[in-house]
């Protein structure tokens, strides 16, 4: 299960990468178009196999009821500049094609959720659009109303099929429900607009036992109920600005990530009893956080810049402990974006590494 936890600093540098190329040149293309991939085991356990791709990816996000991975990110293109591509890995044959999406789908994404019971996706586009599609077919079923607010970041509660977005409005940080249909169920503006800080809700997860949502942005973190109404928001300490939010549901803890420039720069991670607001301790990390994936069993999986380990926080502690080692990856830098997801039933972690890119790590935990 994977929530919105990923860091700002990535998509910031995602945003300068798209920026910089053309996307006006991009050739025609079939319906439907596929790649070869390769599987090989590569290494001692916990690393079973890992998945080679033609792109370098750039975001995951698994579909358990389709056994099937979603990796997006730039493709060289023939006499042309890089193309934003998304990608379909099925893991039931994983030697066998990556197939590209649904050419009504693809376009420059900026966050893609699924809902296994339903078996659809909503793929937030940079446009503002959700496009609702099958996770069987990977083909579009219709295109979510459009909000006042303007979404970065999705997530889902699973129980109810409720999809929430996070935000910013003219008047504030804002939140949005949609029914599994993509109608909007209700909008409403959760935070202040003030001068100098941005309102933009940057990290989002659901608390599925109660239906609450948290979110943060430039002032904390904070709660939300049912209905959109703040329940209480917690400021954070630390040198520079909020950069991500892991949420943990088992123990419903959130972990708080502050730093500054540059993304190699030490970080404050605050942790948070996620349903009263109040901070239970604090540590630091070795750069700026790339990504939270939590299992559903109390671990919660992060991975930094300026670090070649993986870690793990267990039971809502205040603790990194190391889980795996990435040192192997050729061409790693300290610099390098990395992206994290996990499939909880199958108990693997899906890790983009670093280093030559073009690959998916799958370990086993």
């Amino acid at each position: 299960m994977r929530n919105r936890q990923s860091c700002w600093p990535a998509a910031i540098a995602l945003t300068a990468i798209l920026v910089a190329c053309s996307f006006s040149r991009t050739p025609s293309q079939p319906l439907r178009m596929s790649q070869p991939a390769t599987i090989s085991s590569t290494g001692p356990p916990p690393l079973t196999t890992a998945i080679a791709l033609p792109f370098e990816p750039m975001d995951l996000t698994f579909s358990a009821s389709a056994n099937k991975l979603y990796a997006s990110g730039m493709e060289e293109v023939s006499g042309g500049p890089p193309q934003w591509r998304e990608y379909v890995v099925s893991l039931s044959a994983p030697s066998g094609p990556i197939e590209r999406f649904d050419t009504s789908i693809k376009g420059l994404q900026q966050h893609l959720v699924v809902n296994d019971k339903l078996r659809r996706g909503y793929a937030l586009m940079m446009s503002g659009d959700i496009k609702v599609f099958s996770t069987d077919s990977d083909t579009l079923v219709s295109t979510a109303q459009k909000p006042s607010c303007s979404l970065e970041v999705l997530a889902i509660n699973q129980a109810t099929d409720v999809v929430y977005g996070g935000g910013a409005a003219d008047e504030g940080a804002c939140l949005v429900q949609f029914d599994a249909d993509g109608h909007i169920v209700r909008e409403n503006v959760v935070g202040p607009n003030v001068k100098g800080k941005s309102p933009m809700v940057g990290s989002i997860a659901v608390d599925s036992a109660s239906g609450d949502v948290l979110y943060l942005n430039a002032f904390g973190v904070a709660r939300a109920d049912k209905m959109l109404k703040e329940k209480w928001r917690t400021p954070v300490e630390g040198r520079g600005e909020p950069m991500a939010m892991g949420f943990e549901p088992k123990t419903n803890t959130a972990y708080v990530v502050v730093g500054a420039d540059p993304v190699i720069s030490p970080t404050r991670i605050s942790v948070v009893d996620a349903g009263t607001g109040m901070p239970k301790g604090e540590f630091s990390g070795p750069g700026h956080c790339q990504g939270f994936a939590a299992t559903g069993d109390g671990r919660l999986f992060v991975i930094f810049f300026n670090s070649n380990d993986l870690y793990v926080l267990s039971d809502g502690a205040s603790t990194l402990t190391k889980f795996v080692s990435l040192s192997d990856i050729p061409g790693w830098a300290p610099s390098d974006t990395r992206w994290l997801e996990v499939d909880a039933a199958g108990r693997r972690l899906f890790v983009s590494p670093g280093g030559d890119r073009q690959k998916i790590a799958i370990y086993q935990y």
